[in-house]
């Protein structure tokens, strides 16, 4: 063990902070690229839609061309950085990012699983830090990031738990897309249950 920055960390590992392990891209205002009314469209990922893990019939729309950089696909790192502050991993569907959250990469040589549970661990900090503000929508900003401390241990540490932590999240991804799958399915069925059009003997 040694002390750095008044913190005691196993010999080895470092201070850093999460802008130095990961790349912050925030949406955009959708509003700005209203649908072309085709299938290209795509459905717009708002806090309500991150908050659900899922779109529905109210979510918005917006036509294809939208910066590549925020189009989010499944398994995608997403954190509300505005009102409700939250981390999750997006398995609802292709979709353009909205405002007020960001999309979250892993910068070389950190790998996307070890800056999911670090931020997901850290949350927790951020949420302490917009409720002292007192304020009624709290919310976290670049500086905030920058000013975060994290312990970022060696990069043999970081790549045994990747390759430890990666058939475990390839399971949840795969049990989450299912998921979608059969509520789609549910969704579609039971009208047409209700209302006669066929019956489970069908």
């Amino acid at each position: 063990m040694h002390i750095v920055k008044g913190y005691s960390i196993p010999s080895g590992w470092i201070i850093g902070n999460l802008y130095e392990i990961s790349n912050f891209t925030n949406g955009i205002t959708c509003q700005k690229y209203p649908p072309n009314n085709d299938n290209a469209d795509l459905r717009v990922i708002k806090i309500r839609e991150m908050h659900a893990g899922t779109f529905s019939e109210d979510s918005e729309f917006v036509h294809s061309n939208v910066p590549s950089k925020i189009i989010i696909k499944d398994g995608d790192i997403l954190f509300s950085w505005s009102a409700s502050l939250e981390v999750m991993r997006w398995f609802g569907g292709k979709g353009a990012l909205n405002q007020h959250i960001f999309k979250v990469d892993a910068k070389p040589p950190y790998t996307n699983e070890f800056v999911y549970h670090t931020l997901s661990n850290y949350i927790v900090k951020f949420v302490a830090m917009a409720e002292a503000r007192k304020t009624t929508m709290g919310h976290i900003t670049t500086d905030h990031i920058e000013q975060s401390t994290i312990v970022i241990p060696p990069a043999e540490i970081i790549n045994k738990f990747t390759n430890n932590i990666i058939p475990i999240h390839k399971k949840i991804a795969k049990l989450q897309v299912e998921n979608r799958h059969l509520i789609a399915l549910r969704d579609e069925l039971l009208p047409v249950l209700m209302n006669g059009q066929v019956s489970i003997c069908d």
